[in-house]
């Protein structure tokens, strides 16, 4: 990788991660909730439930596309393999290339973070279906556990899906849940901080 193409990686990171926040922040703007089905104002007549979504997949893909490319990043100052296809999209598998001792670090910057910054009452992850119609019986949401950074990985690649897509149509119809994020600044924070130590010009 030569100088420029590093460079546009690292830059990358970073504007994702800011796109990320940015979608959240609209949310929080707007005052559109998840638990309401009125119409949002000015928001040509979609519910506060379904525009939350919305939003919230915006957030989610350049969250997950960020740290995808941390992780990659983080590789490549490893002088480590950096993988194609569906397997460079899968965070856990990234993670599991990056050498224990830069894992350790990792999951250390993590953990300051949720000590600096955890909201009173945690986060939650709200389930919503993909199915065309709100009736569709598909039992109980699986439980997710993101109170650890692998945790969190699994968690976002299992409902975030970045090789997938989710957000896309095609998987209306996959009668499978997907967990949203109540609030994603943990993560913002904690991908800022690592990025504050990465040089842009190795």
């Amino acid at each position: 990788m030569d100088r420029a193409a590093y460079g546009m990686f690292h830059d990358s990171v970073r504007s994702f991660n800011a796109t990320a926040r940015l979608a959240e922040l609209e949310i929080k703007r707007r005052g559109i909730r998840s638990d309401s089905y009125e119409p949002v104002p000015n928001g040509d007549g979609l519910t506060h439930h379904d525009a939350w979504a919305a939003w919230k997949n915006v957030s989610h893909f350049n969250l997950g596309t960020a740290l995808e490319l941390l992780l990659k990043l983080l590789l490549f100052l490893n002088k480590a393999e950096i993988p194609k296809g569906p397997e460079g999209h899968q965070l856990v598998k990234l993670y599991g290339r990056i050498p224990p001792k830069y894992q350790a670090q990792l999951n250390d910057v993590f953990q300051a973070v949720i000590k600096d910054l955890l909201p009173e009452g945690g986060i939650q992850l709200r389930a919503y279906i993909n199915a065309a119609s709100p009736d569709t019986h598909v039992g109980t949401p699986p439980n997710r556990d993101i109170s650890s950074l692998m945790g969190f990985f699994e968690y976002l690649d299992e409902d975030v899906r970045l090789w997938q897509k989710r957000y896309s149509w095609e998987l209306v119809d996959a009668g499978q849940f997907r967990h949203y994020l109540s609030d994603i600044e943990i993560f913002v924070e904690l991908i800022n901080r690592v990025m504050a130590d990465l040089p842009r010009n190795p």
